[in-house]
């Protein structure tokens, strides 16, 4: 299966959690902040500076709020935490904005065990809400937001965004997706994610003559996409991304000796252990931030 995007679908989804809030936040992707390829996931600009944002996940935010999102792929790390406040503090440099306007948040789909007990070890965590981890102690209020512990009933988009849905929390879908038509390229990768469910869903849904017509195109095209992809694209996609993941080996490695000098046997086999590009990409971040060998390879544990 060609590798999902799950980026476009995370907007929509925090968009629709803080619908109620749009005259008020405006969001923006991909956000450069040098001429260099660092970009922030989500800035959200609270146009309103003195409005208050009850929503759970939004009750942090100030001024300028930075987003993380980590996707059912990947797992939020302490590299992806340092990296994100890098973000923050970066931005109010270059924009000449007060840090105490900022607040963070790393979106995590699976629970962060080890960068939870990392930042246990140094700040205060509280577990104020279901899958939402406040952070006291670092420069700005922080938060790690674990969408598959929030409540279906409360963020329903957001922890929906997953690939292990079944055919009943699709069938939800199946009758929503009308009802947002903001929302495609979030209903796109719910199929794409769980064709198994979506197969299994538009079977019953056929057999019981359900679906509208638009559903049903929809899924029909749907489904004979990805068994196409199913055969053609899967040797193209391991193919391409190993090829990116030994670049990104190749780069974590260089940036380590061209500070250190020496990188020791050890922590060259975890680096070279490492198969998610994504996950490299922000080991690159911390071979070129940490302070020592030792910090680099105590967040590699």
């Amino acid at each position: 299966m060609a590798r999902i995007s799950w980026h476009p679908a995370f907007v929509q989804a925090i968009r629709l959690e803080l619908e109620e809030y749009l005259d008020v936040l405006s969001f923006e992707t991909e956000h450069q902040l040098t001429t260099e390829p660092l970009k922030i996931d989500i800035l959200i600009i609270k146009k309103k500076k003195n409005v208050v944002i009850k929503k759970n996940i939004g009750q942090i935010f100030r001024q300028f709020n930075i987003v993380e999102y980590k996707s059912p792929n990947d797992r939020a790390t302490v590299a992806d935490y340092h990296k994100t406040q890098c973000y923050s503090r970066l931005f109010a440099a270059l924009n000449k904005k007060d840090i105490a306007d900022m607040s963070v948040t790393v979106a995590a789909t699976r629970h962060p065990v080890k960068l939870l007990a990392f930042l246990r070890n140094r700040y205060t965590v509280t577990h104020t809400q279901p899958g939402i981890y406040l952070v006291e102690g670092d420069t700005s209020p922080t938060q790690i937001v674990v969408s598959e512990e929030l409540s279906e009933e409360g963020n329903l988009w957001l922890n929906s965004l997953r690939n292990d849905l079944t055919a009943v929390k699709l069938d939800r879908f199946s009758m929503m997706r009308e009802l947002k038509s903001p929302a495609d390229a979030y209903f796109q990768v719910i199929g794409e994610a769980n064709v198994k469910a979506l197969e299994e869903l538009y079977m019953q849904k056929k057999k019981e003559f359900i679906f509208s017509e638009k559903l049903d195109a929809y899924f029909d095209k749907r489904i004979g996409a990805e068994r196409e992809a199913r055969g053609i694209a899967i040797g193209e996609a391991r193919g391409e991304a190993r090829g990116k993941a030994e670049a990104g080996r190749n780069t974590v490695i260089a940036v380590l000796r061209a500070r250190f000098k020496r990188v020791p046997r050890g922590i060259e086999k975890a680096v070279r252990a490492i198969s998610d590009p994504i996950a490299l990409e922000s080991w690159a971040v911390q071979a070129a931030t940490c302070h020592s060998l030792d910090e680099f390879a105590e967040a590699l544990k």
